[in-house]
C-alpha cells in the first residue's frame, strides 16, 4: 500500500506511510488530473485497496459525512466482492516478472511462486489481472471453488 501511495503522490515511503496509517476514507491527493487519478486507482486496486476519485471541488465543498457515505456505498459494489482466481502459469520473462510484482506481490512471498496459485481478491482486480495475463502470456482462470 505504501508503494502504491508513493507512486501516486511521487513521495517518499515515510510520507506515504503517514497517509496509509490514517483511518479510511483518506484523501491520497486532492489535486490529481483525471488521468493521474485513474492511474492511482489502478495502483490501489493492484494492492487490493479500494479507491474512488471525486472531483476536488466536490470534495472541498462536501462534509466528511459525504465521503463516508460514498465509501460505504462503494464497498457494497459488486466490483469489490471477493472472488478467487487461479494463476496457472506466468512466463519467466521481464513482463511476467512485472505482472507478478504489480498484481501478486502483496499476496505471495518474495520468491519464485509455486504454480498453480489460488488467491482471493476483489472482483475488479481479478478482471484486471485476467486482461493483463493475456498481454504477458500468463494463464489465469476464475477459481470455481
Amino acid at each position: 500500500m505504501i508503494r502504491a501511495i508513493s507512486r501516486i503522490n511521487e513521495c517518499s515511503e515515510s510520507k506515504a506511510a503517514e497517509l496509509a496509517d490514517r483511518p479510511v476514507p483518506v484523501t491520497i491527493n486532492i489535486d490529481l488530473s483525471e488521468e493521474d487519478a485513474v492511474f492511482g486507482q489502478f495502483e490501489l486496486i493492484s494492492f487490493d485497496a479500494i479507491g474512488v476519485f471525486v472531483r476536488s471541488e466536490v470534495l472541498r465543498q462536501s462534509e466528511m459525512g459525504y465521503s463516508h457515505a460514498l465509501f460505504g456505498k462503494t464497498l457494497q459494489s459488486a466490483e469489490f466482492k471477493p472472488v478467487k482466481i487461479r494463476v496457472v502459469e506466468v512466463p519467466e520473462t521481464e513482463s511476467g516478472q512485472k505482472f507478478v510484482d504489480q498484481f501478486l506481490g502483496p499476496t505471495i512471498p518474495r520468491r519464485k511462486p509455486a504454480y498453480p496459485l489460488s488467491v482471493e481478491l476483489p472482483f475488479k482486480k481479478a478482471r484486471i489481472i485476467m486482461r493483463w495475463a493475456t498481454r504477458v502470456g500468463a494463464q489465469v482462470q476464475r477459481d470455481p471453488n
